[in-house]
């Protein structure tokens, strides 16, 4: 006999009730297929109405009215998106209604990428090709008045001002040049005067200029800024400045006098090696610390306090996304979201920063150099002449 046939003349266990066979026919049969019946039923009319359900929503549905809630002031942004697309993001600006996001590149093709609201690239900015060849844009700012996109060029000591879609407009042209001009770090105030961190002369400083290019005051001279990186604007035209190689975020007044700041440290709210700052319609003040792997959020200016009130921090360090890897610029937008890119990069809506837009073999050679990357920063502090050095460091 085959295994087929034994199989086939095996007899097939009976069913059962509390324990008991039940033969086909019998009243415990018939009750049982009663059950399954109403079981089947039942399920039927849960699933008749879940769709009644949907297609009353999909029908009768309310769109949410306009504006939409602002994320609450002391909230601290979660992770939403990203962009690729970018070598080595730096600086970062976006337009007031999120349409266009612009990030600076330090490596690769050194330009500016134009981005819309969905993270697709629509273009870029270049300079004309009579300005040489050794440009490495940093950071990037955009005229509130003609929506002009301003962006530094440290090597050329030149700032280049293109339109919305990228397109050359002109060079920035002082009308009383600075011998070895450096701009870094760029930013408008609401009347459209330009914030410029440079980096030439004996000691570092902002600089602002009124609509025709004239310097009209100078700030940081008396407060031994050592390689200040980005400038905001509040809406009291109090100048926020990340006082990268000091470790500090310093604000002045809108005369140029310190007013208050935060440290270095390993407390709430201590910054590390501050790069990127950006500002919110709420008041809420966005710093991109390229050590401390993330963004510290505080509050503008208070009264009379010597310092920011600390609302929070995000990010830290990784290859994931939501993640840094030493992110520097950061952006806001009208609406009051967020975008950091890891080598520089975001999460919030309304919020921007450049950083982390690297490939995960990069973040892991980021991360694996980190620690020697503090150590040679450290090392070269020794290095600056003593001027140069704070005090607080020559103690």
């Amino acid at each position: 006999m085959t295994a087929e046939m034994a199989a086939e003349a095996l007899p097939l266990p009976p069913e059962v009730v509390d324990g008991e066979p039940v033969g086909a026919g019998t009243p415990e049969e018939e009750t049982r297929r009663r059950r399954k019946k109403a079981v089947v039923l039942l399920l039927l009319g849960l699933l008749a109405m879940l769709v009644t359900i949907v297609i009353w929503y999909l029908i009768f549905r309310q769109p949410i009215s306009p504006p939409i809630p602002l994320i609450p002031e002391t909230q601290v942004p979660s992770y939403s998106t990203s962009i690729y697309g970018a070598t080595n993001p730096f600086g970062i600006a976006v337009s007031p209604d999120g349409s266009r996001i612009y990030v600076s590149q330090t490596e690769g093709t050194r330009v500016v990428q134009i981005f819309d609201a969905g993270g697709n690239p629509v273009g870029t900015m270049a300079p004309p090709e009579t300005t040489g060849t050794d440009h490495v844009p940093v950071f990037v700012a955009i005229d509130p008045l003609t929506a002009e996109v301003y962006v530094t060029d440290r090597p050329m000591g030149s700032i280049y001002i293109y339109d919305r879609d990228g397109a050359y407009q002109r060079t920035l042209a002082l009308v009383k040049p600075i011998a070895g001009w450096q701009p870094v770090g760029v930013a408008f105030d609401a009347a459209g005067s330009l914030y410029v961190s440079d980096l030439s002369g004996p000691t570092a400083t902002v600089e602002v200029f009124d609509r025709g290019a004239n310097l009209v005051r100078t700030m940081g001279e008396d407060n031994r800024l050592s390689f200040p990186n980005g400038v905001a604007v509040d809406k009291d035209g109090n100048v926020y400045v990340a006082d990268g190689n000091n470790g500090r975020l310093l604000v002045f007044d809108p005369a140029g006098q310190l007013k208050a700041q935060v440290g270095r440290g390993t407390g709430q709210g201590n910054l590390g090696l501050p790069r990127g700052v950006a500002i919110d319609s709420q008041g809420r003040v966005f710093v991109g610390d390229a050590t401390g792997q993330g963004v510290f959020a505080y509050r503008t200016l208070q009264n009379d306090k010597r310092t920011l009130d600390s609302v929070g921090f995000f990010g830290g360090q990784g290859a994931a996304d939501g993640r840094f890897s030493f992110p520097n610029g950061v952006a806001v937008d009208a609406r009051g979201q967020v975008i950091v890119d890891s080598e520089q990069h975001t999460n919030l809506a309304g919020v921007y920063a450049a950083g982390d837009m690297t490939s995960p073999h990069n973040h892991q050679v980021s991360a694996a150099v980190h620690e020697g990357n503090e150590a040679a920063c450290t090392a070269n502090y020794y290095l600056y002449r003593p001027e140069q050095k704070s005090p607080a460091k020559g103690s």
